[in-house]
């Protein structure tokens, strides 16, 4: 059985460890693809979920690391309880010449001088741990067995590891009662270049699959969750620094920062959510290129007044 649960634990932290390179390639495969992806909610989510298997994989190697050593502390100190040898019974007889009297039949007593036989192992055992019994010996007694200690393996550690992880909050959209802004703005070192454009096309509700309107719009009905804005762009550097403002009424409901992370020129979609709906009312989306107060482009749409019909 020790050697059994010995082997159980190898063998659990073998398919640990090779469950924790799994996961740490997907991770990194992950990461690869929150840096390179062109969309950047996509980039989000890859880079959070990468996090996350990181983790996991951190997680499972520290534990088949600790199994591991628990299996090579066990087999130690098995190794140190067993004995180096076996007595031999010529020493013990040395040691104690002694003869053992034993009442016959007859009533004479008869010497019984320690041989090298396992008889006398036992009987030169007993001599040396009972000695009262053995100076009044009975004729009706039976002849004791001497126990000898045997080797106990301990029971197997068992060790715990708990590993708490925060992986980030994923965002969510509300009617814009009030904005905060960040607490951390974000910073970027990389200038912007003299011309490099970031413009507003259209507004939509909905996007083809080619990341195209569908019939493009200014005005949308009561209850809209998502407005799209198709932008192009031209001399992008990889890096710089892009914020979005939303307004609605003139006053800031929503505002983010953005490090460029899509090819120099192109085009692209992105989208303003909120799960209720858009509170009725004239908005102004707004786009910033670096540090620079005056927005690159902006556009205006308005959210229509649910009818009351």
């Amino acid at each position: 059985m020790p050697e059994l649960s010995q082997d159980t634990l190898l063998y659990g932290a073998s398919g640990l460890f090779a469950l924790a390179i799994l996961l740490l390639l997907v991770s990194l495969r992950l990461f690869r693809r929150s840096r390179r992806d062109v969309f950047w909610r996509r980039r989000r989510e890859a880079g959070q979920r990468g996090w996350r298997l990181f983790l996991l994989a951190f997680t499972l190697m520290l534990i088949s690391g600790v199994t591991c050593a628990s299996t090579l502390v066990i087999s130690a100190m098995r190794n140190d309880e067993e004995p180096d040898g076996t007595p031999t019974v010529t020493g013990l007889a040395a040691e104690q010449p002694l003869a053992i009297s034993e009442t016959s039949q007859a009533g004479a007593p008869e010497a019984i001088a320690p041989t090298a036989t396992p008889d006398a192992l036992t009987q030169t055992i007993l001599l040396a741990e009972t000695p009262t019994s053995l100076a009044e010996p009975s004729a009706t007694s039976a002849p004791a067995e001497a126990i000898l200690p045997t080797n106990t393996p301990l029971p197997p550690v068992t060790v715990v590891v708990t590993v708490i992880a925060t992986p980030g909050s994923t965002p969510t959209h509300t009617p814009f009662p009030t904005f905060t802004p960040h607490a951390r703005p974000l910073v970027s070192d990389v200038t912007p270049a003299p011309n490099a454009s970031l413009e507003i096309t259209a507004l939509d509700d909905e996007v083809t699959d080619a990341l195209l309107p569908v019939d493009p719009a200014t005005s949308f009905p009561a209850g809209t969750e998502r407005i799209y804005l198709f932008v192009t762009f031209e001399n992008m550097t990889q890096g710089v620094l892009w914020r979005r403002e939303l307004y609605r009424d003139q006053e800031l409901v929503e505002g983010n920062s953005y490090l460029w992370g899509l090819p120099t020129e192109g085009r692209t979609s992105f989208f303003l959510g909120s799960d209720p709906g858009f509170a009725p009312g004239s908005y102004e989306i707004r786009l910033y290129l670096g540090d620079t107060p005056t927005p690159i482009s902006r556009m205006n749409f308005t959210i229509d007044a649910p009818d009351t019909e």
